[in-house]
């Protein structure tokens, strides 16, 4: 495989790999990609590693999950049942398909959900897992190294076939993602392994404390292959694991460029290497997401990608306040942000200072754009006097937020004028109805963010109360608060703190994030269940459950077990539609 096969791949999905200055090398798009639409699909370089933690709820193979794909069927509970469920199901009870998974009877750690999966296994990786004594710690470093190493010298040796898990990887024959693509268009281990080869390890600016550790872990890992009967005849091997310096650079390059496999819900469950997705660059503001069928990633894109733009996703989570965010990708990736959010303040001048005046003292003008947005969210204080955050003390600065009404998010209407003090109250209703509107009537990238910016501007130049009720702060403790109020069935109080939180959503994450519409659709249920609220609870939970809807659709498509959660959206509609009536 070589640079050439590489490139035929990329633009087979419309893409293409073009030099950046600044950021080494980036994803463009070659033509229009639709919000919503896959902008390629990447496979695992070798198995990916489970956490031992969840090990006994998925197959290791296909990653299916012993409770299958949950079929939720909503059932009303009244103030005083006892029925209470997860925040992920809330209100819900669940039919769900279990599966059998079968422990492995040797090493008793490993699951698989039938014999095929694990003859896969075992032909592929596992029969040289299994009796390894040396990794009791289950380090995960460890035994994603020992895993790649195997692949890698499968494919050179000849041993390793495409058909071997194209079951389980690309939905033949009934397992996997069930992939629509051609089989031409599919990536295959060889360019998988190439991919991994050109990616950066950044070795001589890694922490030497961790150098360090890696040499131990290869060393450990090369003498583990030595002696156990793990063959390696291909021609470049001699007949031995590759060098310590050579498994350090892996490990190296697994550091700076592997990803956290999540399901539909965003818990994440294993760690993998996708070279192919580990193409696409950082931004704080991404145009993509990446999201998972059992081990293949995909990425999707959450806004409409015009020709020549680059695809970004995110590498870490947009919530994160500035300084945090870019200590983290300095320390991991070893590079400084420049997305919209990070770059240098663009300003907005006054007229007295517009070009072609002589005034050059530009110090008066505003920040503008996306870098606003975390000046506004910056803060750590919350509670009375800015220190103590109690449930009595919440419980009076949210009680205050009147909810919308349904028919107030439907149509998108002009500006509205803001409030003369954001509080909790006023900035929840000024973001909902600003915002959602737009999302509800499928207005343009450039439309919403040209009233989200609108919304910035408001927030940075409208007098707000102590403590600021919009940073970062505030919303990990009204995080926390609403999960106890739902645990607790306080379905009023926690409908206010939801619709609070999706406002604080709303201005910091993508429109179509996933985050924001699995929100939404736990906001939904909770609405449904506030007896109190009446019929106009239940109007603002259905309008909730189309919010979660159109966002899901374009996170997690319609299609595999991403697209089951978009399914139980639409059916929990329903219910909520026969109880609003005609």
């Amino acid at each position: 495989m070589s640079a050439t096969n590489l490139t035929q791949h990329l633009e087979r999905h419309g893409l293409q790999l073009a030099d950046d200055p600044h950021k080494f090398r980036k994803v463009i798009a070659l033509r229009r990609l639709i919000k919503g639409s896959i902008v390629i699909t990447s496979r695992p370089l070798c198995n990916p590693v489970i956490f031992p933690t969840h090990r006994s709820q998925h197959c290791e193979t296909c990653f299916r999950s012993r409770n299958g794909t949950p079929k939720e069927v909503a059932t009303k509970t009244s103030s005083s049942s006892s029925t209470i469920a997860s925040v992920a199901s809330l209100s819900s009870q669940s039919s769900k398909q279990i599966i059998d998974l079968k422990r492995c009877s040797s090493c008793k750690k490993r699951y698989y959900c039938d014999t095929d999966c694990s003859t896969i296994a075992w032909r592929g990786w596992h029969k040289w897992i299994c009796a390894d004594k040396d990794n009791e710690k289950e380090d995960l470093d460890y035994e994603m190294l020992k895993m790649v190493v195997m692949s890698l010298e499968r494919l050179k040796s000849g041993m390793y076939k495409e058909s071997d898990d194209a079951e389980v990887l690309w939905g033949i024959d009934g397992h996997g993602t069930h992939d629509s693509s051609s089989k031409d268009e599919r990536e295959t281990l060889a360019l998988t392994a190439y991919v991994f080869s050109t990616l950066m390890g950044h070795e001589a600016v890694s922490d030497p404390a961790l150098l360090t550790k890696f040499k131990g872990i290869a060393a450990q890992v090369r003498d583990q292959l030595t002696s156990s009967k793990f063959v390696f005849k291909s021609d470049g091997s001699q007949g031995s694991p590759p060098s310590v310096s050579e498994l350090i650079q892996y490990l190296c390059r697994f550091h700076c460029n592997n990803f956290s496999i999540h399901d539909a819900q965003l818990f994440t469950l294993a760690e993998g290497t996708f070279p192919i997705g580990a193409l696409f660059n950082h931004s704080c503001r991404p145009n993509a997401i990446v999201m998972y069928e059992g081990k293949v990633q995909i990425v999707r894109a959450l806004e409409d990608i015009e020709a020549g733009e680059e695809v970004c996703t995110s590498y870490v989570d947009n919530g994160v306040q500035r300084l945090e965010r870019r200590q983290l990708l300095r320390e991991k990736y070893f590079f400084e942000c420049l997305c919209p959010r990070c770059e240098d303040p663009v300003l907005l001048l006054p007229p007295e200072m517009s070009e072609g005046n002589n005034n050059n003292d530009k110090s008066k003008g505003k920040i503008a754009g996306f870098r606003i947005l975390d000046d506004l969210i910056e803060g750590d204080q919350d509670g009375k006097d800015g220190k103590k955050v109690d449930g009595e003390w919440l419980t009076k600065q949210f009680e205050t937020i009147i909810l919308p009404g349904a028919r107030s998010l439907q149509v998108a209407g002009p500006s509205l004028q803001p409030p003369s003090t954001f509080t909790r109250a006023s900035f929840t209703g000024y973001v909902i109805h600003s915002l959602v509107p737009l999302i509800q009537t499928g207005a343009s990238d450039r439309e919403y963010t040209d009233r989200l910016f609108e919304v910035y501007g408001a927030l940075q130049d409208t007098p707000h109360c102590i403590p600021k009720p919009f940073t970062t702060t505030v919303m990990t403790n009204a995080t926390s608060f609403f999960h106890t109020c739902l645990e607790h069935q306080s379905w009023s109080l926690a409908s206010k703190i939801g619709t609070f939180i999706l406002a604080l959503y709303l201005m910091i994450y993508p429109r179509h994030h996933p985050l924001v519409g699995l929100h939404c659709f736990t906001l939904a249920k909770s609405l449904w269940n506030d007896v109190g609220g009446g019929l106009t609870s239940v109007g603002l939970s259905h309008e909730m459950l189309k919010l979660a809807r159109n966002i899901l659709t374009i996170s997690h498509g319609t299609q595999g077990e991403n697209g089951v959660l978009v399914q139980e959206v639409e059916d929990f509609m329903k219910t909520v539609e026969k109880e609003l009536g005609p």
